[in-house]
């Protein structure tokens, strides 16, 4: 089937992250999205060091994205406290955003990356159970994933060390160290404007 030639080894890595979304709704567990945050990294550093960036590995990365980020997130959301319009809103916030983020290039994210809002809602879930407080929570990251804020696409290795160790804290149910770098990147363009 001439599609296998169209899938190069970052496509896998993109793969593993739909595949780590999958995991989450159907083994009800909410730290698969983690790992789907670490293979969602992973793909485009592959893709860049294996010359492999293509048309094919962008649309494949939003379906991914899609599964990982905006249906995973909005499935815990409706478990943890039964309402159904409010992750509605945040599938379809998030969707957008992705839609966005294939048309537009530029050097930084517009509005807040979708892998950062999954976070927020899966970290926040797991440390709080008030329905009010993760519901506004929720509309927030919505609000800000279609945004005209501009979020920084790159940081430096300091950075990446210290969220990747925060990544595997909360693997580990230690989710806090992750929920305050998270609050501080969603306030960051605020910070810049001031």
């Amino acid at each position: 089937m001439r599609i296998f030639k169209l899938i190069t080894v970052s496509d896998y890595v993109t793969i593993l992250n739909a595949v780590s979304g999958i995991l989450a709704i159907l083994l009800n567990n909410y730290h698969f999205i983690y790992l789907a945050v670490i293979f969602d990294a992973l793909d485009g550093y592959v893709a860049r060091k294996t010359q492999t960036v293509s048309e094919f590995g962008k649309e494949l990365d939003s379906l991914a994205d899609v599964i990982s980020f905006s249906i995973a997130p909005a499935y815990f959301f409706y478990l943890k406290h039964g309402l159904i319009l409010l992750p509605i809103i945040y599938s379809i916030c998030g969707m957008l955003r992705l839609a966005r983020f294939n048309i537009i290039k530029t050097n930084n994210f517009i509005g807040l990356p979708i892998p950062a809002a999954a976070l927020c809602m899966i970290t926040l879930i797991s440390i709080s159970d008030y329905t009010v407080l993760n519901s506004l929570f929720l509309l927030l990251v919505s609000f800000l994933m279609i945004s005209d804020f501009e979020y920084k696409k790159y940081f430096k290795n300091e950075i990446i060390i210290l969220i990747l160790i925060s990544l595997i804290l909360a693997i580990m149910n230690f989710p806090y160290l992750l929920m305050i770098l998270l609050i501080i990147y969603i306030i960051s363009p605020i910070i810049e404007l001031l």
